[in-house]
């Protein structure tokens, strides 16, 4: 058959390989015949209920039912519906500010809680969600440059977005690893709702064949069975869920007999997390990866030496470049710039053309992310622009500053943000959390701070934490922690003038 529209793709794959399996959360297995039946079934039902297309659905559903999550997506696209992902974690005022952007007219849900409140023309939970097979629209006739999901950014330092992802592009969507068509099966712990769970490991059993297997919910213990009953070639963690499984005291028990690859991303991954693993596991590769939701583009690291430089992604390629702040390409190695990403089929904010102008310009997406290329043609990533310390005049990436906070032998977690500072414009304040059982002060901290970056890079602020505020996708909330460190630098300063 032709293939017009990612649906069509799985229809492909269940007529290739249709009892090999697609989805296992641990609570269901799916296979590809039963992916692309249930498809049919649910679109059809959705359809029957009235849904049109260009209908957006929500779809708050957690990671315990990821295979329905799969069903459902795929259901949507089949009514030619827009699948609308939502992270069951978001707070009710969240979810409500989004449904007033996106306006879903249709629910398919496992968190009743999430729709609180919501004016909806139907909702289903997903044991029960709607079949008529019979009234599947016509595929042939579905518009092939349609939108197909619109994804909610993580929201870590202002109100959430929804970016839109037309079909054309996810037929299109390629991570550039090539380790994706090397796996045949991928272990992971992500939400399905964000750009990695769902255009990654959700969609990647249709666009490879391979089995994507998901932790109903993330614990460490959990996750390393899971490793050894599953034996997956590949596991996909974010950054902090490494960090916990690294920290775990069972974790060399483990040995990751039959993975392949150790991928990361999403987020900054902490050089010692790196370290670390590599000496636990010494015959894993490790991958580190940076893409964006807004972007679609993508680019990983492919061998040891690029892992080991802190903040490397890999090869600058083709499809993306470092620009200046008057937008034009940096050339030169290690000057820091703006990552910016092109892509064949653009994306969009939904309902927002002031956003959407600023950050998509001729096939072209600003990240937001800074980055340099040194001397090998490798891509460093060093935060993003938004978080760029400018103290004194001196630009510093709070990257640089974590990376030393992470080697710190009692330190757990770290995050540096600029705070506001009469005299220097911006001062450097340092958040972290300690290891169990381990202890420090922050003297202790500042000094290790002082033995190996230049003096004007030393947090000056200082504050030992319980844990880090995180998003749904497990991200730092750096927004949430400036007032605390603004108000720990006055209570410095007061006692300072008293003393």
């Amino acid at each position: 058959m032709t293939v017009r529209r990612l649906p069509d793709a799985l229809k492909v794959r269940a007529q290739n390989q249709p009892d090999s399996v697609a989805h296992d959360d641990t609570h269901r297995v799916l296979t590809f015949a039963q992916w692309d039946r249930e498809a049919d079934e649910i679109g059809g039902g959705l359809a029957a209920a009235g849904l049109k297309p260009g209908d957006r659905v929500f779809l708050p559903i957690s990671n315990a039912h990821a295979v329905e999550m799969a069903v459902a997506v795929f259901a949507v696209l089949r009514a030619g519906g827009i699948a609308v992902p939502i992270n069951v974690r978001l707070s009710p005022t969240e979810v409500r500010d989004y449904a007033a952007l996106v306006e879903p007219r249709f629910a398919l849900y496992d968190s009743a809680e999430a729709l609180a409140g919501l004016e909806l023309a139907g909702s289903w939970h997903v044991d029960s969600m709607p079949r008529d097979i019979a009234a599947l629209p016509d595929q042939s006739l579905l518009d092939a440059d349609a939108d197909a999901e619109i994804l909610a950014t993580s929201g870590t330092t202002g109100k959430i977005k929804g970016v839109v992802v037309p079909h054309q592009d996810l037929l299109g969507t390629t991570t550039g690893l090539e380790i994706d068509t090397k796996s045949r099966s991928t272990l992971h712990a992500l939400p399905l709702t964000g750009s990695g769970g769902n255009l990654g490991v959700l969609m990647l059993p249709v666009k490879s064949g391979a089995t994507t297997y998901t932790q109903p919910k993330f614990d460490p213990k959990g996750f390393l069975e899971l490793v050894r009953v599953k034996k997956p070639n590949l596991v996909y963690l974010v950054p902090s869920m490494l960090r916990l499984i690294l920290d775990h005291p069972d974790v060399a028990d483990y040995d990751f007999a039959g993975v392949k690859y150790l991928m990361t991303g999403t987020a900054p991954l902490p050089h010692d997390s790196v370290k670390r693993a590599s000496e636990l596991w010494p015959n894993l590769r490790v991958r580190n990866s940076y893409g964006m939701s807004e972007g679609g583009i993508g680019v990983g690291t492919s061998n040891k030496e690029q892992v080991m430089k802190p903040g490397c992604v890999g090869k600058l390629p083709p499809h993306m470049q470092i620009r200046d702040e008057d937008g034009n390409v940096i050339t030169q190695a290690n000057v820091i710039g703006e990552i910016y990403g092109f892509q064949k089929h653009a994306r969009r904010y939904w309902r927002d053309e002031e956003a959407t102008a600023a950050s998509f310009k001729g096939g072209w997406t600003k990240t937001g992310d800074l980055g340099f290329v040194d001397e090998d043609g490798d891509l460093i990533v060093s935060g993003r622009s938004k978080e760029l310390i400018i103290r004194g005049g001196y630009n510093i990436t709070p990257i640089e500053i974590e990376t030393v906070l992470h080697d710190h032998p009692a330190i757990k977690d770290a995050a540096v943000i600029g705070i506001d500072h009469e005299v220097l414009g911006e001062d450097i304040g340092a958040t972290v959390t300690l290891k169990t059982g381990m202890s420090t002060d922050i003297e202790n901290i500042r000094q290790w701070c002082r033995d190996r970056l230049a003096d004007n890079k030393v947090p000056r602020t200082i504050l030992i934490l319980d844990e880090l505020p995180l998003n749904p996708n497990g991200k730092v909330m750096k927004r949430d922690l400036k007032p605390l460190l603004e108000e720990a630098a006055k209570a410095a300063k007061a006692k300072r003038t008293s003393a």
